[in-house]
């Protein structure tokens, strides 16, 4: 009976309380859209019995609603007022003060649309033994995005998370997230690329019987070659290094100031339109006959 009584006249005194409410924007203009993100609630100061407080502690919460049908594009400076926070029907309470925020400032712009370029930030290092073979491929190339004009406009390309793949011995293919960009209620589509990367182990290979050329003989020279063909050893991805032909391989002895009467020793240039590395030269040099 005590503790009842004691309830009672506590719950009977008068005292404030911070309460929250969320807050939701409605009617916003058909040709408009949220241009900056609102504040997710409201906090107000309550003032009433404890008996009327206590019942809206256990009360179901509704949202404090903005009308925006009469907004306009741009930004609109708002003011909460007291009687607009959604106080359940029947519980004697007053609304003494807007703590947070007290005002509000609500952009809205014109959508927009358009399409961007994806920058991709990943990073892939074959392991030793291995080579990667081609460009990174990735799609798509260009993504979707949408949202308020004054974001949107200035936006030229999408980025990509960073991914750091390291010691790779097969073929990569995956998927990345791209990052949103600055601004809000921008969508991307999609929100994600695939990409690849062929990985192959590297090969060794020879190959004889490449023709020399000679380049730059002095007027009224005659040059001599000892041998007329050599070999190379050539390295890379098994793919390349196996689709390379004699003829894209360019072996040239540059006689530019030689000598008549002379037995010199020119040195090898080799010129490979194939992306594959020259790991020797048999010979590296030839003899030359000048006369």
């Amino acid at each position: 009976m005590a503790l009842l009584l004691w309830f009672h006249v506590a719950t009977d005194k008068i005292y404030e309380h911070t309460e929250s409410f969320p807050l939701e924007i409605f009617n916003v203009p058909e040709r408009l859209i949220l241009a900056e993100k609102l504040p997710a609630q409201v906090n107000v100061r309550i003032r009433g019995k404890g008996k009327e407080l206590l019942k809206l502690l256990l009360a179901e919460k509704t949202s404090l609603k903005i009308d925006a049908e009469k907004f306009k594009r741009g930004e609109t400076n708002y003011e909460i007022k007291p009687q607009q926070i959604p106080i359940p029907e029947g519980l004697e309470l007053a609304v003494t003060d807007i703590i947070l925020p007290p005002k509000l400032k609500i952009r809205l712009d014109y959508p927009m649309e358009k399409k961007v370029r994806v920058q991709p930030h990943i990073k892939i290092s074959p392991a030793e033994g291995f080579k990667g073979v081609g460009e990174l491929h990735y799609t798509p190339e260009k993504v979707s995005i949408s949202g308020p004009r004054m974001w949107v406009r200035n936006l030229r390309v999408i980025h990509t998370e960073e991914r750091t793949i390291e010691d790779a011995k097969e073929s990569i293919s995956d998927q990345v997230d791209l990052i949103p960009p600055e601004g809000y209620n921008i969508t991307i589509s999609p929100q994600r690329i695939s990409f690849s990367q062929t990985i192959e182990k590297i090969q060794e290979r020879k190959i004889s019987n490449l023709p020399i050329e000679l380049i730059n003989i002095p007027k009224y020279r005659k040059v001599k070659l000892e041998q007329d063909s050599i070999s190379v050893i050539i390295s890379g991805a098994g793919s390349v290094v196996n689709q390379v032909t004699p003829d894209q391989i360019k072996i040239r002895v540059n006689c530019a100031g030689v000598k008549r009467n002379q037995k010199v020793k020119l040195p090898i240039q080799v010129k490979m339109k194939a992306k594959v590395q020259l790991k020797k030269v048999e010979p590296d040099s030839v003899w030359v006959s000048v006369k």
